[in-house]
C-alpha cells in the first residue's frame, strides 16, 4: 500500500475527488441512499484517445509505503476508516457520517448538517476501481470520465485540471468542475491515480458558498489517505 500525501493538491485547486464511475453528490437530511446518485459504470478502453495537455499542473506530494496507522496515531478530532477489501484507509472528522453501503463507491463521508436550512451536506468520497487488466493510461481514464460527466451533470464546466508525478513515480491528475445536479449548484474537486491495475479517486463535493468551510478538514483527509 502507498500513503498518498495529497494536501498540496487539495490546497492548490482544492481539487479532489470523484470518478465518473460513481458520482455521489450526497446532500440533505433525506434518506442517505436516495441522496447518493452514482453514475453509470465506465469501462475505459485502451483505444480511447488521451485528453489534451492539462491547463494547470498541481503539485502532487510524494507517496510512501505505509500501512494503516494505529488508533493512537490518528489525528486528534478524527476517526480511522479502513476498507480491508480494497486495502485502503483514511482518517475523517469524528462528527462526519460514513456511508459504505452504496454500490460503486468505497465510502462516502458527509459533513454534519449546519442548520435546519442546510439541504446539502458537503462530502468526500473514495472510489477504487479494478480495471480488469485493461491497459488504460491516466489521461485516457480521465477523458472517459469527462465524457460521462457531461451526460449526468447539467451545465458542466471544467474550471481547472492538471497532472503531475510524485516522487514515487505515480502520475496524479486533478480535475475541478462545476454544474448542477438536481436542485443544487455544486463544485466537484477530484484527484485520480492508477496504480497496479486499479484506479483510485478521491472527491470533494460542495456548494460554491461552502467549499472553503471544510477545506482544511478535507486536506487532512487527503493527507491521511492510504492506498
Amino acid at each position: 500500500m502507498k500513503r498518498n500525501s495529497s494536501k498540496k493538491v487539495l490546497k492548490m485547486s482544492i481539487a479532489l475527488g470523484l470518478l465518473a464511475l460513481a458520482l455521489s453528490a450526497c446532500g440533505g437530511n433525506k434518506d442517505d441512499n436516495k441522496n447518493a446518485s452514482p453514475s453509470p459504470s465506465a469501462s475505459p478502453s485502451a483505444s480511447e484517445t488521451p485528453s489534451a495537455s492539462p491547463s494547470a499542473s498541481p503539485s502532487a506530494s510524494p507517496s510512501a509505503e505505509a500501512s494503516a496507522p494505529a488508533a493512537s496515531d490518528v489525528t486528534a478530532g478524527f476517526k480511522l476508516y479502513e476498507d480491508k477489501t480494497n486495502a485502503t484507509s483514511i482518517e475523517y472528522p469524528e462528527d462526519w457520517t460514513v456511508l459504505d453501503n452504496i454500490t460503486g463507491v468505497t465510502a462516502i463521508f458527509k459533513s454534519p448538517q449546519e442548520n435546519a436550512d442546510d439541504k446539502f451536506q458537503e462530502n468526500v468520497n473514495i472510489i477504487v476501481q479494478d480495471l480488469g487488466g485493461q491497459e488504460v493510461t491516466l489521461e485516457q481514464y480521465v477523458e472517459v470520465t469527462k465524457q460521462q460527466l457531461g451526460q449526468i451533470i447539467t451545465d458542466l464546466k471544467i474550471t481547472n485540471e492538471g497532472s503531475d508525478t510524485n516522487e514515487e513515480g505515480t502520475d496524479v491528475y486533478a480535475l475541478e468542475y462545476t454544474g448542477k445536479q438536481g436542485e443544487f449548484d455544486l463544485i466537484w474537486q477530484q484527484m485520480f491515480m492508477i496504480e497496479k491495475g486499479k484506479a483510485y479517486v478521491l472527491t470533494y463535493t460542495a456548494e460554491p458558498g461552502s467549499i472553503e468551510k471544510f477545506a482544511e478538514q478535507v486536506g487532512t483527509m487527503a493527507d491521511t489517505w492510504i492506498w
